[in-house]
C-alpha cells in the first residue's frame, strides 16, 4: 500500500495500540480534515528519562587501575524525552510536513539557506537522490579551513544550553505565523502549538505500576499465522518490553477511568517537548532570525557559518575572534533568541595557523588564550587538526561498550536455553559487530500469493557502525588523502575476536 511520506506509524507502547499499515485511510482523513484537528484533545504524552553515560578522566585520584590507567568517574547526562500517543503522532508528523514545506520556501529565499543543515533534506549534488548527513557537512567545514590555510584562523564551537526546554512561546508562535505567511495562527495549527507549550504527560514508570506491572501484549492466534490478539500480562521490568511484544500500557477507555489523577500539568511561558516528531522543525523555525543576523556578520568577514540543531560553528581570521564571541553571547542572543543561552564553558575556541612550517590546529582557552596543542578541533564527531580527519574515539568506545554488553546478553541467553553445547549465537553478533553486517541491503519480503516468491519493499538493512565507519572514511578520503579512518577502527576487528574467544 503507498502511503504518504508523514504517515510513520510506530510500535512503541503508549495509552491505545499502535497504529497500522491498514489504519492509513481512516487516520488520513482525520489528520487532514482541519476542523477535525481543531477540536481534537491530546492524550499525554508519556515522559521517560533516557540516561547518557559519559566517563571522563579523574585527574584529582592518584590511584591507578589494573591497567595502569587513572581511575575515571561517571558523568551523567540526562535527556528528557515525550512520546505522543500513535494517532497524536500522525497528527504532530503531518503538521511537521506542512511546517517544512513552508519552512524550505522561506529560508530557499534566504542567503543562510546553506548554512541551517540539520533536519533537512539536502542533496549530495544536483544529479543525486542521496542527501546529506553530519558527515557531509563537517567536511564542508573542514575545508573551509584546509582552503584558507594562508589565514590565522579562528574557529568558536558552540551550543545552546537546554535548547528545546527554553525555546520562548511567544517567539515560536511569532515564527511560526512567519513562515505560515499569516498574522494569527489558524485554528488548527493553534491547537498543535497549545499542545506543545502547555505540555501535559505522565510518567512511563508510574503508569506501569498503576496496573500492577502489567502490560497489553501481543500474541499469536492459535493455527492461524496471521491473526493476532492482544492480552494483559505480567512483565517484570520496562526493559523487557520489546521483548515481550507489549503494545501498551492500557487502552484509551482505562486510562479515562483509572488514570486521570496521574496526568501532570508543565504551565510555564518556555519549552516544547523534545521527542515528538515535529519539535526538530521547530527548533529550527524558532532560530530564523539569529540565523540570518549571524550569517550576514560572519558574511561580511569573509568567514564561515553553519548550524546544526542547537550546535553551531563559526570560522573567522583571528582578529575577529574576541567580537565574535561577544556577539554570540550578548545583544545577538538576548534580541533573537531570548530565553536560550550559549555559556562560555559550553564553547570551545581553537585556532589554526602555521607552527614551524606545519598547519596545525589546536584548542585556546578562551580567557588566558593559552594553547593546548594536544586537543584538536572536535564537531559532529569528528577531529580535525589541520592535516586529517578522525572520528572522535568516544564514538569507537561506545561502540565497544555496545559489543560487551551484547556478548554478556548472549553469553547468558546461552547458558539458559536448550542449546546442549551453551555455545553463544555468532551470527547476530557478526552482523552487528564486524564488516560482515556492514553492507547496506534492500529488504525482500515473501509475497502473500506466492511465499516462494521474494518481493522488494522499500526498506533497507543499513548496515552497523563500520557502514558509518566506511562512508567516514570514503567522504573524507580527499582531506586526509588516505584511509586514515579505516586504520583507525582496525582495533575493532582485534577487540571483536578477543571477546569472541572469551564468551565462546
Amino acid at each position: 500500500m503507498e502511503t504518504e511520506e508523514w504517515f510513520k506509524p510506530k510500535k512503541y507502547p503508549h495509552i491505545g495500540s499502535p497504529i497500522t499499515l491498514f489504519d492509513y485511510n481512516w487516520v488520513k482523513n482525520y489528520v487532514i480534515n482541519p476542523e477535525k484537528i481543531r477540536v481534537h484533545s491530546f492524550l499525554p504524552l508519556i515522559h521517560k528519562t533516557i540516561k547518557q553515560r559519559k566517563f571522563r578522566a579523574d585527574n584529582n585520584n592518584k590511584k591507578k587501575t589494573p591497567t595502569k590507567k587513572r581511575f575515571r568517574k561517571k558523568d551523567e547526562k540526562n535527556r528528557e524525552i515525550y512520546f505522543a500517543s500513535h494517532l497524536d503522532a500522525q497528527i504532530f508528523s503531518y503538521y511537521n510536513n506542512k511546517l517544512v514545506e513552508a519552512y524550505e520556501d522561506f529560508i530557499s529565499k534566504e542567503s543562510f539557506n546553506d548554512s541551517v543543515v540539520a533536519y533537512r533534506k539536502i542533496s549530495v549534488s544536483k544529479s543525486s537522490n542521496n542527501n546529506k548527513c553530519n558527515i557531509e557537512f563537517a567536511k564542508s567545514t573542514f575545508e573551509f579551513v584546509k582552503n584558507n590555510q594562508d589565514k590565522k584562523l579562528s574557529v568558536i564551537v558552540a551550543d545552546v544550553t537546554s535548547f528545546f526546554d527554553n525555546l520562548n512561546h511567544k517567539i515560536l508562535k511569532k515564527q511560526w505565523c512567519k513562515i505560515l505567511k499569516v498574522k494569527t495562527l489558524p485554528h488548527d495549527h493553534y491547537n498543535v502549538y497549545k499542545t506543545l507549550t502547555n505540555i501535559k504527560y505522565v510518567e512511563s514508570k508510574q503508569l506501569f505500576k498503576s496496573y500492577n506491572k502489567t502490560m497489553i501484549v501481543e500474541r499469536g492466534v492459535p493455527n492461524s499465522s496471521t491473526n493476532k490478539e492482544f492480552k494483559r500480562k505480567p512483565i517484570k521490568q520496562s526493559s523487557y518490553f520489546k521483548e515481550k511484544k507489549a503494545v501498551a500500557f492500557c487502552t484509551k477507555s482505562e486510562f479515562i477511568a483509572n488514570n486521570l489523577n496521574l496526568i501532570i500539568s508543565k504551565n510555564n511561558t518556555k519549552g516544547i517537548p523534545q521527542g515528538s516528531p515535529i519539535s526538530a522543525t521547530l527548533a529550527n523555525v524558532y532560530m530564523l532570525d539569529f540565523d540570518k543576523v549571524i550569517y550576514e556578520k560572519i558574511e561580511q568577514l569573509n568567514g564561515y557559518y553553519q548550524r546544526y540543531s542547537d550546535d553551531l560553528i563559526i570560522i573567522c581570521e583571528q582578529k575577529y575572534e574576541d567580537e565574535i564571541i561577544k556577539l554570540l553571547r550578548t545583544n545577538i542572543a538576548d534580541k533573537y533568541i531570548a530565553g536560550l543561552e550559549i555559556q562560555s564553558k559550553k564553547t570551545k575556541v581553537y585556532r589554526f595557523e602555521n607552527i614551524n612550517g606545519q598547519y596545525k590546529g589546536f584548542q585556546i582557552d578562551e580567557i588566558t588564550k593559552v594553547p593546548n596543542y594536544n586537543l584538536a578541533l572536535e564537531y559532529l564527531g569528528f577531529t580535525f587538526d589541520g592535516k586529517k580527519v578522525l572520528i572522535k574515539t568516544s564514538g569507537y568506545s561506545k561502540f565497544y561498550r555496545s559489543m560487551i554488553k551484547s556478548f554478556k546478553k548472549s553469553a547468558s541467553l546461552a547458558k539458559n536455553s536448550k542449546n546442549p553445547d551453551k555455545s553463544i549465537f555468532k551470527s547476530k553478533l557478526y552482523k552487528r559487530f564486524t564488516y560482515k553486517g556492514s553492507k547496506r541491503k534492500l529488504i525482500y519480503h515473501p509475497s502473500k500469493d506466492n511465499p516462494t516468491e521474494y518481493l522488494k519493499t522499500k526498506k533497507f538493512n543499513w548496515g552497523n557502525y563500520l557502514s558509518y565507519v566506511e562512508k567516514s572514511n570514503t567522504v573524507m578520503f580527499e582531506i586526509n588523502n588516505g584511509n586514515h579512518i579505516i586504520k583507525q577502527s582496525k582495533k575493532l576487528w582485534r577487540n571483536f575476536h578477543k571477546l569472541m574467544n572469551e564468551y565462546k
